[in-house]
This record gives structure tokens, sequence and C-alpha cells, in this order.
């Protein structure tokens, strides 16, 4: 990382439809665990609510995404390159309608009494280029935090007109 921008790794969609069939095997046998357990069989709830636990955490289990790449962010370009070697750089005054969404840091807890930590994986970078609309997934660790608010600061101060959506318990700009 230089002193202007930050890298931030580039990662792979999430894999949604294999964490929705653990999530609900894991709340079917959540309702047949509190069956067993209406019924006398107290050992069978027992035993069931582990593995209900696990169902339900399956993106702390089951690596979900890859890093593909590195995403630069500097004071005039986004640079987007890949381990393959492809490299895309988009220059800042060209890009119409730049939404930065962070949903959450690596580590981060839930909000509330939670006792599971996002994954920081659901933050994405997307804009407008040459009418076609683009979309970059990132990966966000504690590290990278200040790194991201300084750059995005410094497209504040450049007169980059950009859209933050912040999820998370951290403070950007």
């Amino acid at each position: 990382m230089n002193k202007t921008g930050t890298i931030l790794p580039l990662i792979t969609d999430r894999n949604f439809r294999v964490l929705t069939i653990l999530k609900l095997c894991g709340l079917l046998l959540l309702c047949i665990s509190f069956f067993m357990a209406y019924r006398g069989a107290k050992i069978g709830f027992l035993v069931l609510l582990p593995i209900v636990f696990l169902l339900w955490n399956a993106n702390y289990i089951i690596k979900e995404y890859s890093i593909i790449g590195n995403i630069y962010l500097l004071p005039d370009e986004i640079v987007v390159s890949h381990t393959i070697g492809s490299e895309m750089k988009y220059v800042l005054q060209d890009l119409r309608d730049i939404e930065v969404f962070i949903v959450g840091v690596k580590g981060e807890l839930y909000g509330g009494k939670a006792f599971t930590t996002k994954t920081g994986v659901d933050n994405t970078i997307m804009f407008q280029y040459l009418g076609e609309k683009k979309e970059i997934r990132f990966l966000l660790e504690d590290q990278q935090v200040f790194q991201l608010s300084r750059i995005l600061q410094l497209w504040q101060q450049n007169g980059i007109k950009f859209r933050l959506h912040n999820q998370s318990k951290e403070s950007f700009i």
C-alpha cells in the first residue's frame, strides 16, 4: 500500500445457495429438536442443538469466497487487478453513480447481544463506466479500515461524487 491509496482483496461472489440450504436444514433440525424436547426426549434436543448452531453459522466454517486479485483505490483511479494477470483501470472522473457499500468488517460483532461476527465479504463498490454497470466485491479487514476511510476522504476533498452506504460500526468520512 502506498501513502495515498489502499489495497483491498478482490473476491468472488458468495455461494448463497449452499448457505441458504444449510440454514434451512438448521431450521428444520431446530423444529425437530423442540418437538423431541416437548415429547420428552431431552437427549435428542441436546444432541441436535449443537448441530443447529453449526448449520446456522456455516459461513464461518465453509469458505464461501475466493480471493481472485486486488483492488487498488487511489485518489484519481480504481485499479482492479486479477491474479490471472488482467488489469482494469478506471479513472474516477470517467465514472458515474459511484456507490460504496460497507456492510461489515471481518470480525466485527453484529449489533445487540450477538455472539457471532461479520465475515467482511459483503462490501462492494458499484459505478457506471461507459454506460455499463460495474460491481466490485471486496473483503474488508480491520487493518484496512483506516486506509479506506482516508481514501474516501480524499475522494470527497477532490470533488469526486459518490454515495457511501455504511452499515458497519466503523466510521468512514
